[in-house]
């Protein structure tokens, strides 16, 4: 196997592992200030809500891939293909910019000090689009 196809599923698999483990993570944060001397109570949320399982489930479905790919061995699959994960990346992509929208228009303001999975989400999605380019280039041997 090349080096580029190496290089390019390896991205694929840390973006998508990074994907993951923002699901874990706090996504937002309301409460917990003073207001007339008395405690809020605070609230956290998880990734794994809303629009975020359409994240989880897009790199769920790349390591799926990556592993059929790479059982398959050197006879491939039709779907370990860039154009895949590419498609899998911009629809994570475009769920995670919903769910920032959807974040902000509520009032919280998704900063990666306050919802550190959103910004993990954002570092696995782009790891997992950069990767899925490079492999456009590499020639695949089937």
């Amino acid at each position: 196997m090349p080096d580029g196809t190496r290089r390019f599923r390896f991205l694929v698999l840390l973006g998508s592992l990074l994907m993951i483990a923002s699901g874990f993570l706090p996504w937002w944060h309301a409460g917990g200030d003073l207001v007339s001397g008395i405690q809020l109570p605070a609230a956290t949320g998880i990734g794994l809500e809303g629009a975020g399982l359409a994240i989880y489930g897009a790199a769920l479905i790349c390591l799926i891939l990556l592993d059929i790919g790479y059982m398959r061995g050197r006879w491939g699959f039709v779907l370990d293909a860039p154009a895949a994960y590419l498609t899998l990346g911009l629809i994570a992509a475009a769920a995670l910019l919903y769910r920032g929208w959807e974040l902000w228009s509520l009032g919280y303001l998704p900063l990666p000090q306050q919802s550190p999975g959103l910004a993990v989400a954002a570092v696995g999605i782009a790891t997992l689009l950069y990767g899925a380019g490079s492999g456009f280039g590499t020639r695949h041997y089937r």
